[in-house]
């Protein structure tokens, strides 16, 4: 979300939501609240959402509930930089596994195990 660096108008958060895509969203931990009234705009309240302290890191913490909810819980959990807002329905996906990540798949780089 714009904060003291501008954003220009076709890429700021209400437009990039219009879209209702899966966003991650970087550097707006900060402003968590903010970022989610820009959201709801165009997400239902009950959009699934997380935010990723410190991603990769060994100390790692994932929050996980709606869009109405998200700014709360981190809020709860102390979280305010370092972490990635991550918004859609991808985060509730009960599908198949990837194929390409799926250790019974050969492919180029990999001989599949069965």
């Amino acid at each position: 979300i714009e904060g003291r660096t501008p954003v220009p108008a076709t890429e700021n958060l209400r437009s990039l939501a219009s879209h209702r895509t899966s966003l991650c969203l970087f550097l707006s931990a900060g402003m968590i609240e903010r970022a989610v009234g820009e959201l709801l705009t165009s997400y239902p309240p009950e959009t699934p959402a997380a935010i990723v302290e410190k991603a990769s890191w060994p100390e790692q913490r994932v929050i996980r509930g709606n869009l109405s909810g998200i700014a709360r819980l981190a809020q709860s959990a102390g979280i305010a930089k370092t972490a990635l807002i991550l918004v859609g329905d991808f985060l509730d996906a009960h599908g198949t596994r990837s194929r390409l990540y799926d250790p019974g798949f050969s492919h180029e780089f990999r001989e599949g195990s069965r």
